[in-house]
């Protein structure tokens, strides 16, 4: 393991890391005061805001769309979604989503996005409660924002990608296992392992942190966050002081998660949820950026070659941000490890200005590249990154190449995800549960499900060959040992087909 120089002397309370696309830029607290003004939808969206005021968006829509799907509980709810069309550009748009989190007026990738003459959106009105159902309701309604604005008119469906932090970066990573028809995903401090990051990890450093706060402090705390105009500044002052401050004022937010798996034992389902156990269905190009000294969602989980042997000098001693090698299955390797080596490239750059600002590096020959930011050890004070600055690392060359290059040179034909795609068919998706009997017109539902899998093998015949198809799906179920399942599934392929001609 690479050791690197560790960072000594720093007396900060606070550190805020705010980015959201490749638009990295950090704002420093120097004191309680000045921490109890943070805004945490825009720290833990990884937003930046613009670098100076701007006004009003001019000649672009703005509309506010109702997304329908059926939730946990059977339930047919609706959440809405904000988009951003440029007036003056011609339909229909390239797209880029923002899964999960609001991308908000003031975020300076916003503007650079419409600059494209790019359509944009996003989750409106994002709620903190949403990150307790990340993995659940959360997850199946950004896969049905995907499917609504597949069908506006307005959308390019040759050309969409996807961009999201930290939670929006998992949603990232999970949209681009679950589904077809991406030019790529950019996934900026993601979280790839929820048994590691929210079972492990965030159950120690709240019990850590409430040995020093109290639990009844904590959730006051939490109540605190997700408070809104009631917020009582003095509780986050009081937050400041325990051992890992943003660790415990999050962890809150995330434990309904573990309510999904009422098995801790049950590792397939883990690995089902986690980027790291569903690596292998990743079907178009992907950048992760991520930062060393991420103290949220540790660097182990997307690759351990350059992570420090020591934390910071501000971490508690005895505390380890280190990922188990001997967790279950696929638990306990990185994402590195899971993707294929001839197809990724990973890179470690150091900061040497955090104020300086950059073009997003990557291999247009491999289609997985993952930049590691290398700011130093783990720190307390931090959040997704412990040193400040503004430099912004621009992702719009990178975007444009592969907007340039079309749906038909970026997607790959992945033979687990074409599994994948004929169970949830079949209604057998344990990450899209199938509903039969509520409203078979809504997401959720297996009507719907089986209507998205047609168009998405449609598009993809369209923009190859149907007997390239034929074959391909043929040959990834004669791999099969089982010959009832072989039967299942050819059984489910000639229905496809039939619907699809």
């Amino acid at each position: 393991m690479k050791k690197i120089v560790k960072v000594t002397g720093i007396c900060i309370i606070a550190v805020i890391l705010l980015i959201v696309g490749l638009n990295i830029k950090n704002t420093l607290f120097p004191s309680k005061e000045d921490a109890s003004e943070i805004d945490f939808d825009t720290i833990f969206a990884l937003q930046s805001k613009s670098k100076e005021d701007l006004p009003p968006l001019d000649h672009v829509e703005q509309k506010t769309v109702d997304v329908k799907y059926i939730n946990k509980e059977g339930i047919v709810d609706t959440r809405q979604m904000r988009l951003y069309i440029p007036e003056d550009a011609q339909q229909p748009l390239p797209l880029i989503y923002i899964p999960h989190y609001e991308m908000t007026e003031d975020a300076a990738e916003l503007r650079n996005y419409l600059g494209e003459g790019w359509m944009v959106a996003s989750p409106a009105h994002f709620d903190n409660r949403y990150n307790g159902q990340l993995v659940d309701d959360d997850l199946v309604f950004n896969n049905a924002a995907l499917y609504t604005l597949r069908h506006m008119e307005e959308v390019d469906d040759q050309r969409i990608a996807l961009v999201g932090g930290s939670a929006g970066g998992y949603s990232t990573l999970m949209l681009n296992a679950l589904q077809m028809g991406m030019n790529a995903s950019i996934a900026n401090s993601p979280i790839t392992n929820i048994y590691f990051n929210f079972y492990q990890y965030f159950t120690e450093g709240s019990e850590l942190n409430n040995g020093k706060m109290g639990g009844a402090m904590l959730k006051g705390a939490f109540k605190w966050i997700t408070g809104g105009a009631n917020r009582d500044k003095e509780m986050l002052k009081a937050m400041m002081d325990v051992p890992i401050p943003f660790l415990g004022m999050v962890s809150g937010m995330f434990e309904p998660i573990l309510d999904n798996f009422p098995d801790k034992e049950d590792i397939a389902r883990w690995e089902a949820f986690s980027p790291v156990g569903v690596a292998d269905y990743f079907s178009s190009p992907i950048v992760i950026n991520h930062f060393t000294s991420d103290v949220l969602v540790p660097i182990d989980q997307i690759t351990r070659r350059f992570t420090y042997e020591e934390n910071g000098s501000s971490m508690p001693e005895q505390f380890s941000t280190r990922m188990k090698i001997n967790n279950p299955g696929v638990l306990g390797n990185s994402l590195e490890d899971e993707l294929p080596p001839e197809r990724t490239r990973t890179e470690h750059i150091m900061i040497t200005d955090p104020n300086e600002d950059s073009t997003l590096p990557y291999d247009n020959k491999k289609p997985f590249n993952l930049n590691i930011y290398d700011d130093g050890p783990v720190e307390s004070y931090g959040s997704h990154r412990a040193t400040n600055g503004t430099g912004i690392i621009d992702d719009i060359p990178y975007l444009k190449e592969i907007f340039s290059r079309g749906l038909a040179q970026t997607e790959m034909l992945m033979p687990k995800k074409m599994l994948l795609l004929l169970d949830r068919y079949q209604g057998k998706s344990i990450q899209l549960p199938a509903h039969e009997g509520i409203d078979d017109t809504v997401y959720g539902s297996l009507s719907i499900y089986q209507k998205e899998i047609e168009e998405q093998l449609s598009l993809w015949a369209d923009n190859h060959s149907m007997d390239e198809l034929d074959a391909m799906i043929r040959k990834i179920i004669a791999s099969i040992d089982d010959r009832t399942v072989q039967n299942r599934y050819l059984e489910t392929w000639e229905e496809i087909k039939g619907r699809m001609s």
